[in-house]
């Protein structure tokens, strides 16, 4: 094998990996467009009714590779529509089909800032080196980090650097670069636990709204749907865009449908936009 990598090469290879470390441990926006991971080739979907994509990449450095970034539905957002919530990246992968020779682990590991421990779920595991593998890939070796974060970053970051080992006979002693991943460490949450999550988000929100006094004339702090109350118990609902005026309220029960004087009342949080499609109140299903 020889494929040692130019300098031109290792130029690009460090301006990738650094546009990929802007966007999943700094939370720079994504752009497919940006010239650092190569010309966009194709861009698919691979969760139906769910957000986000897999953009596949040709960088004319290394013709040969694999550049993929993946993006799916945000796993913060806890709606339970999530055809409504907007892609976030996942996960990046560059495969050196053909092995690049002379790539510095230590370099990466500087210019990554990368930590001296990986992750294992959620226990700490001191030190990166994993071992070689099993046979028959007993040359591949593979080292795992967590990278320090980021100023502005909001999700751990996980990075695999794979190595070939020079096998017993090589003089050269050459190690080859193979792979390399950088995946952010998503919580993992399933539909109960989302409607969980929501559901105290929700009633966090109420409360701390609740304290405002939102009343009739005062500015929505956050656009969303809101309750509204008089003397006599919760008696609308409405949706406000944060900034606008809250109403006044309904006099009497929307549940009971019909006209009635409007008056000055409280406003009370009672859940995103995303949600209201399918949210039951006193008996009434909202309509997205």
């Amino acid at each position: 094998m020889n494929n040692d990598i130019t300098p031109s090469q290792e130029q690009a290879l460090l301006r990738l990996l650094g546009k990929v470390m802007e966007v999943m441990r700094d939370d720079r926006p994504l752009d497919p467009e940006d010239r650092a991971f190569g010309t966009l080739e194709s861009a698919n979907v691979f969760r139906p009714r769910e957000a986000g994509a897999t953009y596949s990449f040709r960088n004319n450095a290394f013709p040969d590779a694999k550049v993929e970034l993946t993006t799916w539905t945000d796993p913060l957002d806890y709606s339970d529509d999530r055809t409504r919530v907007r892609a976030v990246p996942a996960s990046f992968e560059l495969w050196f089909y053909d092995a690049l020779a002379g790539v510095n682990r230590r370099m990466l590991e500087q210019r990554l800032d990368l930590a001296t421990y990986r992750m294992n779920g959620d226990v700490r595991r001191e030190g990166n080196d994993l071992g070689p593998g099993l046979p028959p890939a007993e040359l591949r070796h593979r080292y795992r980090y967590r990278a320090n974060a980021g100023e502005h970053g909001r999700f751990p970051v996980d990075v695999e650097l794979t190595f070939l080992d020079p096998p017993p006979n090589d003089p050269s002693g050459k190690v080859w670069l193979e792979r390399i991943t950088i995946d952010r460490d998503y919580p993992y949450l399933t539909p109960a636990m989302r409607k969980k999550k929501r559901e105290e988000q929700n009633q966090k929100k109420r409360q701390t709204y609740g304290y405002m006094n939102l009343c009739t004339g005062t500015p929505c702090p956050e656009t969303g749907v809101w309750e509204g109350w008089t003397d006599s118990g919760s008696t609308d609902v409405m949706e406000f865009a944060r900034g606008q005026i809250f109403d006044a309220v309904r006099s009497v029960s929307l549940e009971q449908g019909g006209s009635c004087p409007m008056i000055v009342g409280r406003w009370f949080w009672l859940c995103s936009t995303n949600e209201k499609s399918g949210t039951l109140w006193k008996g009434i299903v909202l309509e997205g």
